[in-house]
């Protein structure tokens, strides 16, 4: 039948987030309707890719999936156990016409109603040697059988889905089944306003409706969740594809990342301990600002190249160091008084360097951090999170640019004038630290999965989950049966946003119920940052379990998680004014033990336009001005406020949340209650302190 194959394209950013990938139905621009049954790989797309970062951040998300109440296809949980997915680049998507069920536009006759168990091929193969009329000048149709009608048949557009992954044609109900000549008044909007009808008699047989699922009803007790769902195939849904956006780290970054996670594996659990205790407590050490990011990266190397060293040799060792530091300080001062020793100089660091490889986790290089954490719960829960290494190695892998650098690199005076002072208003009104524009950063788009009847997951306990489904490709033999990840790799533009530590804790003690810290801790960024830490697991955990957390921890305690979570939203939904990307186009990535967040254009091409550096170098204010605006009010109160003052209308995004949109409030920015149940109440929101 190849010659019956019709190509047409389809941009590159609408295969992720809509209806074109395996086991989507999707209406062509011939308007016929169809399902997507596999997908050609371009290999060349996957270059540089990081395999190992891609399943890091599918299992986190599969984790974050379960703990909201969702559940996961167990080929997709062995994938990620096993490390056995296929990744591909979509480039040609494959589709066969579904649903077979056709209708005559004269009569309303019904074809292959009947036919549930017939297998898609000969359905179809039957199908196509009806056709006619194709011939170049006009579309091919299929003539009604009916006697005297002859009119063209059309496929009905509805199928009946469930959220465990089911999709079948419309249903026939059990009292339409035994007419012999059936047709159906059709409603294009709603399912249940189609009515089926005697041909013969033209009288109502059944209104159309949904049954129970057959999967599901075999091995549960039926309640209202089996309960399938009749829909519109143009209404979406059938088919929720789960897309996932995360930021890489370049090949060097990346290993090390990879490397301490493999540490940590053979850790004896709950524990810290050898040379994991030396990488937890240097990577919170940079975390705090204590040390320049790239050299934590070269001493974080030598730990983990060095080997164990027992404690006869350390003695030794440690004055050999000794002498050798001072070696290296007089040579750099003859150095400095114009004596040429750099080469005996760089000869003393290169034995220093290995000296310290050598000692291994006995070193203690980052022990000055236990003036700021003192605890190994907190370092250990710290070193688990992938995120904590990305916030810390992030900054010296890409060309990030800050605020204060920008404006310094402003000739015309008057404008160098006016943007440092609306960047002191930003500091002092909205509790920021700082600001940076990244015109390079990695970013990788992957699809795990998909869902029907629900695009995010529900805790509703008895209920039927929503299922993340597997993709099928029925296409190519080497795909059946094995796990697919479809990604594409881009480089495109962010914006870093670092909230103030101190601000954040004096907010927290002040207005969400936190005691009065210790007088040392408000001194510096990096204790503040520690005591916040140290207070709020919600700040060392993964973002997508900061919700289950919550309900042990208390919203207290969760606060300035979801402070900063929120105002992540709130920026992203009034970026356009002033960058042309709506909120659709911009994606969230929360780097919370680091009080920051990453605001990135949903790209999947080398491309952006630069709206984000427009909006860094002269709009910062207004933006932020606006953000506040946004969040004070909603159209939907005073109802929004008394249910926690989140809703789609005002600080919920559709797509892109990390926790999928749970603990968002507008209260955390300018007071009230920030959840339904009325257990926290905020005087003052951060924004107006």
């Amino acid at each position: 039948m190849s010659e019956n194959i019709e190509q047409e394209l389809v941009q590159n950013s609408r295969i992720f987030y809509e209806a074109f990938l395996p086991g989507a139905v999707t209406r062509l621009r011939n308007q016929a309707l169809a399902m997507v049954v596999g997908v050609a790989d371009k290999e060349d797309a996957l270059e540089g890719l990081d395999r190992t970062q891609l399943v890091d951040a599918v299992r986190k998300f599969l984790a974050d999936w379960k703990i909201a109440g969702g559940s996961v296809d167990a080929l997709v949980e062995e994938a990620a156990e096993r490390n056995e997915f296929r990744v591909q680049a979509p480039s040609e998507i494959y589709v066969t016409p579904f649903p077979l069920v056709l209708r005559c536009q004269t009569c309303g006759a019904l074809e292959n109603h009947d036919k549930p168990r017939r297998q898609h091929e000969h359905t179809l193969a039957t199908t196509y040697t009806r056709t006619s009329g194709g011939d170049g000048s006009s579309k091919a149709f299929i003539r009604c059988s009916e006697k005297g009608c002859g009119g063209r048949m059309q496929q009905v557009p509805f199928v009946v889905v469930h959220r465990c992954g089911h999709i079948s044609a419309m249903n026939t109900p059990a009292a339409a089944r035994g007419v012999n000549r059936l047709g159906l008044r059709h409603n294009n909007g709603m399912f249940r306003q189609n009515t089926f009808f005697d041909l013969a008699s033209n009288d109502n047989v059944s209104a159309a409706y949904t049954e129970m699922c057959p999967t599901c009803s075999v091995s549960h007790q039926p309640d209202p969740s089996m309960l399938q769902k009749g829909t519109a195939v143009s209404g979406g849904d059938a088919f929720f594809p789960q897309v996932i956006q995360f930021v890489a780290l370049s090949k060097k970054p990346g290993e090390l990342v990879s490397s301490v996670q493999s540490e940590l594996v053979r850790l004896p659990e709950s524990t810290l301990s050898g040379r994991a205790k030396d990488l937890a407590e240097g990577v919170v050490y940079g975390l705090l600002g204590c040390i320049d990011s790239e050299a934590l990266q070269a001493q974080l190397l030598q730990i983990l190249e060095g080997g164990e060293v027992n404690a006869d040799d350390l003695a030794k060792i440690q004055t050999e160091r000794e002498n050798l530091e001072k070696e290296i300080a007089m040579l750099d001062a003859l150095i400095a008084n114009g004596t040429p020793l750099e080469s005996v100089r760089d000869a003393s660091k290169e034995r220093l360097s290995k000296l310290i490889s050598k000692m291994g986790a006995a070193e203690g290089t980052f022990v000055d951090v236990r003036n700021y954490i003192d605890n190994d719960t907190v370092l250990l829960d710290l070193i688990r999170q992938r995120r904590t290494m990305e916030a810390v190695l992030l900054r010296h892998d890409v060309g990030r640019q800050g605020v204060a650098e920008s404006i310094e690199s402003t000739t015309d005076s008057v404008v160098k004038f006016s943007r440092s002072e609306d960047w002191k208003h930003v500091q002092s009104t909205y509790g920021i630290q700082d600001i940076a524009h990244i015109p390079d950063l990695k970013v990788v788009l992957t699809a795990v999965g998909f869902t029907r009847e629900k695009r995010e997951p529900e805790r509703t306990q008895g209920e039927i989950p929503v299922k993340l489904n597997p993709f099928e490709d029925r296409i190519r033999s080497s795909a059946k049966g094995k796990a697919v990840l479809y990604a594409f790799s881009a480089q495109t533009e962010a914006l870093w946003i670092r909230l103030d530590p101190i601000k954040v804790l004096q907010w927290c003690v002040k207005h969400a119920g936190w005691d009065a810290p210790p007088p040392e801790a408000l001194q510096s960024r990096e204790r503040a940052q520690a005591h916040l830490l140290a207070l709020s697991p919600a700040l060392t955990a993964a973002p997508g379990s900061a919700t289950e957390l919550t309900k042990t921890i208390g919203l207290s305690a969760a606060a300035p998680f979801h402070l900063m979570h929120t105002m992540s939203h709130s920026l992203m939904l009034t970026a356009r004014r002033h960058s042309g990307y709506d909120s659709q186009s911009l994606t969230e990535y929360l780097l919370p033990m680091d009080l920051s967040f990453l605001i990135h254009v949903t790209s999947v091409q080398n491309y952006t336009a630069g709206g984000l550096l427009t909006l860094f170098q002269h709009y910062l204010r207004r933006w932020f001005e606006d953000a506040s605006l946004h969040a004070f009010n909603c159209a939907f109160d005073p109802i929004c406020s008394d249910v926690g003052s989140a809703c789609p209308g005002c600080i919920q995004i559709p797509r892109g949340c990390e926790t999928f949109n749970a603990g968002v409030s507008r209260s955390y920015l300018h007071g009230g209650y920030v959840d339904k149940t009325q257990s926290l109440w905020a005087p003052t929101g951060y924004w107006q302190s």
